[in-house]
């Protein structure tokens, strides 16, 4: 792949801009992705449905449409819409079998329009041509509750489809689909199907409360529940959201994350629709993640610890990490532990300047300053129990101070001092938070576990745990947390993923650092 993901959307022409290929280029920039076409036709269409559709009918263009993107800047995905009719379908699934064969292919199957009109020419063969060439090159097929019923029921030549009553009957259907259409994983979306907060199925639209799209990869069932958004503005989230799963595959995103991430972004652009006035279903607003935050107020931490660039590493941190389990169950040899403590005090000798740092270049009001005062005092107070606590473990400070800092430690303790040295107070407090969050979090897994071995006649390593779970500890974290929330706002949507990439970091040396302990060194 090159440096910017490259999709192409092979579709048609909204003429009022919130579906098709306008929805798809909109989606394709909001993702930071470079998007190209293939028009396969126009329509004339406002937010009420499609008045009229001129189909493009000469392959040769397509063909050469296609040929000109994909040998000059290339394609990582491939993205298709309304592709009209069999001829182009059969263009598409020809060019795609000969040059994009065993790569990313997001097939959203346009078929139906809201109003259940087939939009394909000569609609019986156009299906059977999706289904033997285009649906086996796909990677995720995204249909709708009505697409699936009307794909499923030309393969079966019945109605077993026709009356979903639950999700259940959504999976069944899914999993028909996988067996039968040939594509690597069915994306159910569940916008056509009401559903009270028990995830039963209810007759009227009023007393629909959730929303639960279904992907199944042929082994498991990925369940995606959202609040239902009781609003007309859902013009093009179709092709908006396989747009989006796309681009996210685009930028190396694994399939079930990129759907995760996807589906909050159609949420996010329906809740944050522009304020246009229409006469029927409104477009959502594709562009939020450039105009504003791509999470709400107060909800910052909890879309920086689910971030694709974070959660692989925070999960192996604070979900179950080998040094940390031997610690919970008193399996953990004494030698690596006193070597974890004589680490760790250098690491929060560091730490403690690090936020004295943080400090200094804390923004203008007493506020920030005064949470890093606290935070340094509650250091002080963790490296007296610290000290005990070595003296319990027969670790003497001369003992301590004697020993070397690892590299481990080196690289982590200056990657935040730099941090610190070379950027802003909030870039400081992004380097701090792996340790100040990660702690409390891995320490409150392991103390609601099964395994935990609470006894300290049992395991002399459970003092370790209560520290990080204490009350005192835990008003440092929610300290730490308000901040972050507060001034995250005060930055632009670029510089947020900057500061991600800034606590990724940090995370992965925290695992590197428990790992280093494991292994002493060595």
């Amino acid at each position: 792949m090159s440096t910017i993901g490259r999709v192409i959307t092979i579709a048609g022409s909204d003429s009022s801009g919130g579906a098709g290929i306008e929805a798809d280029l909109k989606t394709m920039t909001a993702h930071g992705c470079y998007g190209m076409t293939c028009i396969t036709g126009l329509t004339a269409q406002n937010t009420m449905g499609v008045k009229a559709i001129y189909p493009v009918t000469d392959q040769s263009f397509i063909s050469s449409t296609l040929e000109a993107v994909f040998s000059d800047i290339g394609v990582d995905v491939v993205k298709t819409g309304m592709l009209t009719s069999k001829e182009t379908i059969t263009t598409v699934a020809r060019f795609l079998q000969k040059n994009h064969k065993d790569k990313m292919i997001v097939v959203d199957p346009v078929m139906i329009t809201t109003s259940g009109s087939i939009i394909l020419i000569d609609g019986d063969n156009a299906i059977k041509s999706y289904i033997e060439d285009l649906f086996p090159l796909a990677t995720v097929l995204t249909p709708n509750l009505a697409e699936a019923q009307f794909i499923a029921k030309h393969i079966t030549s019945d109605n077993k489809f026709e009356n979903i009553q639950s999700l259940k009957d959504i999976e069944e259907l899914a999993k028909f689909l996988y067996e039968h259409s040939g594509s690597k994983n069915i994306l159910m979306k569940g916008g056509h199907l009401f559903l009270n907060e028990e995830e039963k199925v209810v007759s009227q639209e009023t007393d629909r409360k959730i929303v639960v799209d279904v992907l199944y990869d042929g082994s498991e069932f990925h369940h995606f529940k959202n609040a239902y958004l009781d609003t007309p503005n859902t013009h093009g989230t179709g092709c908006t959201l396989a747009s989006a799963i796309a681009s996210n595959l685009a930028k190396g995103i694994p399939l079930v994350q990129a759907v995760e991430h996807s589906i909050k972004y159609v949420q996010r652009g329906i809740s944050e629709a522009l304020p246009l006035i229409t006469k029927g279903s409104g477009p959502l607003n594709h562009l939020h993640p450039i105009l504003r935050h791509n999470f709400p107020r107060g909800h910052f931490v909890d879309y920086l610890l689910n971030h694709p660039k974070v959660k692989s590493n925070w999960e192996k941190y604070t979900k179950g990490h080998e040094f940390v389990i031997q610690l919970a169950t008193g399996k953990l040899p004494l030698k690596n532990y006193r070597y974890f403590l004589v680490q760790d005090y250098h690491y929060l000798i560091h730490y403690a300047r690090a936020h004295g740092l943080a400090a200094f270049k804390a923004p203008g009001d007493l506020e920030a300053t005064a949470a890093s005062a606290q935070i340094i005092m509650h250091i002080k107070h963790e490296m007296t129990l610290h000290l005990k606590h070595c003296k319990e473990m027969g670790l003497s400070v001369d003992q301590i101070l004697a020993e070397p800092e690892s590299l481990a430690c080196v690289a982590y303790t200056r990657y935040i001092l730099e941090v610190g040295a070379a950027q802003d107070w909030l870039a400081l407090q992004m380097a701090l938070s792996p340790c100040l969050i990660g702690y409390y979090e891995a320490a409150r897994y392991v103390k609601d576990s099964s395994f935990y071995v609470a006894d300290k006649t049992l395991n002399m390593y459970a003092d370790w745990v209560e520290t990080y779970v204490a009350d005192d500890f835990v008003d440092a974290v929610n300290i730490g947390k308000e901040l972050l929330e507060k001034h995250i706002w005060d930055v632009s949507p670029q510089r947020v993923e900057e500061l991600v990439d800034i606590f990724a970091m940090g995370t992965s040396m925290e695992v590197n650092f428990w790992t280093n302990s494991l292994v002493m060194g060595k």
